[in-house]
């Protein structure tokens, strides 16, 4: 055990957190909050609330408290692209291509059983938030990546996954932009306010749930009744405790099992609604989504409420919450990379600039299991977080109460992040080979 110092901050206004219908959602009133617990959940983003739901159903009787040291959906859950894609395949950050086809597969099936769980959930209780199907783009122009998108294909067709390749002039059509050369659209992709998603999801929680946001807490002890301790004083028992807190798992105290799990900053910004006059090549065009196939690659959306969402510029995490001047630094990035794709809109300014955390693993897999007596942590390992951290949660869940599926076993077996150097290494190393993957993804970024 440790006494944690270090808590998520967020810079930046994030743009998905102010804009969500659920932004005054109230939760549970700290005054209500037990002094024992079946269960505690420390993290309510997409791992820590699939978690929830999960184990209310297996447990009904049960008494579950979740914990949020921010408002729920402000940080990492709330702060990424709100792209939830089926078809997510499995591609290291660093080195070789280590996964078998079997992986993709088991990868594929994952993804596609927690996304009906959250589907199936979000109709049962007629939530009300943006959840549309329209499909994600992989566009790209330079050389390399256009490489990268036929093998790309080539896999999907191996996975008898359906998909439709354009080619420059197609997607200029589709996207409102000539940026780009060719694209690859996926259309089991689904574009999500993600704040707004999460906070709703979160507010429809079975009764014996507590929902509690703007709760940090200071210590988590091991045992056979374990406990956590909030700043306050305020000590929580459980039978278990599960662990959902991105990379600041590192601050809670199990270091011999939690070091290989770092994170890397990424930017974003929002535009304001476009002008009827301003939309030119944009008018008529559906809501869109679009990744590249490099890490650094621009990640983009055109949304509904016509505004023009950008992701690019990242920097090694050394430290997880990031000095202000960095993100004043990553948004001229942020222009040029709006710029360059819509040179017609350079009046357009943006309405919402912010950073966000992506942990990551040295091999791309996540940190899964008991870390300790009576607790557990799943901390996703790249980019694809929504989906993943869902997994995590789930599959926390069926370990703890011994519910035996393939699913479960598989993650068992292969879900352990590698050895990563300590620091100075760490960062040194990590820094250098991100910026070799800004070099790699060319105007792309």
């Amino acid at each position: 055990m440790s006494r944690i110092t270090h808590y998520p901050e967020g810079s930046g206004r994030n743009p998905w957190f102010e804009l969500s219908k659920y932004k005054n959602y109230k939760f549970k009133n700290i005054s209500e909050l037990r002094d024992d617990y079946d269960l505690i959940i420390v993290g309510a983003g997409f791992g820590g609330v699939s978690a929830a739901f999960r184990a209310a159903e297996i447990k009904p009787a049960s008494k579950i408290a979740l914990l949020d040291a921010l408002p729920v959906g402000y940080f990492s859950s709330g702060r990424n692209a709100g792209i939830i894609s089926r078809i997510q395949t499995a591609k290291p950050i660093i080195g070789r291509n280590r996964f078998s086809i079997d992986d993709q597969k088991w990868l594929l099936r994952l993804n596609r059983l927690v996304f009906d769980r959250w589907d199936a959930i979000r109709k049962q209780k007629q939530l009300d938030f943006t959840w549309r199907q329209d499909g994600l783009y992989k566009a790209v122009v330079e050389k390399n990546n256009r490489q990268d998108l036929r093998e790309l294909a080539l896999l999907l067709d191996r996975l008898d996954v359906e998909y439709t390749l354009y080619n420059s002039k197609e997607t200029a059509q589709r996207l409102g932009t000539d940026f780009y050369e060719e694209s690859l659209f996926i259309d089991e992709s689904v574009l999500i306010n993600p704040s707004e998603t999460i906070r709703g999801f979160a507010s429809a929680l079975p009764s014996n749930v507590d929902v509690f946001e703007n709760t940090p807490v200071a210590e988590v002890h091991k045992g056979v009744r374990p406990y956590v301790v909030l700043t306050d004083g305020s000590q929580i028992k459980a039978e278990r405790i599960i662990l959902t807190v991105n990379a600041f798992i590192k601050d809670f105290g199990f270091s011999h099992i939690t070091d290989p799990v770092t994170a890397i900053h990424s930017f974003g910004a929002l535009t304001r609604p476009l002008k009827d006059e301003e939309l030119g090549a944009l008018k008529g065009v559906e809501p869109w989504a679009l990744t590249g196939t490099a890490p650094s690659s621009c990640t983009l959306r055109f949304t509904p409420d016509r505004r023009i969402f950008v992701q690019t510029d990242i920097a090694f995490a050394t430290h997880l919450n990031i000095n202000p001047e960095r993100l004043s630094n990553a948004i001229p990035r942020l222009r040029t990379a709006f710029e360059r794709r819509f040179p017609a809109l350079k009046a357009v300014p943006f309405e919402y600039e912010y950073e966000g955390l992506i942990p990551f693993t040295v091999n791309t897999l996540p940190l899964f299991g008991e870390i300790a007596e009576n607790i557990y942590a799943g901390t996703t390992s790249d980019g694809s977080g929504i989906l993943r951290a869902s997994i995590l949660g789930n599959y926390l869940v069926d370990l703890i109460y011994k519910v035996e599926s393939a699913e479960l076993a598989y993650i068992k077996q292969n879900y352990h992040p590698a050895y990563l150097p300590p620091e100075p290494f760490r960062t040194v190393g990590a820094s250098a080979f991100l910026k070799y993957k800004d070099y790699q993804a060319g105007i792309e970024r």
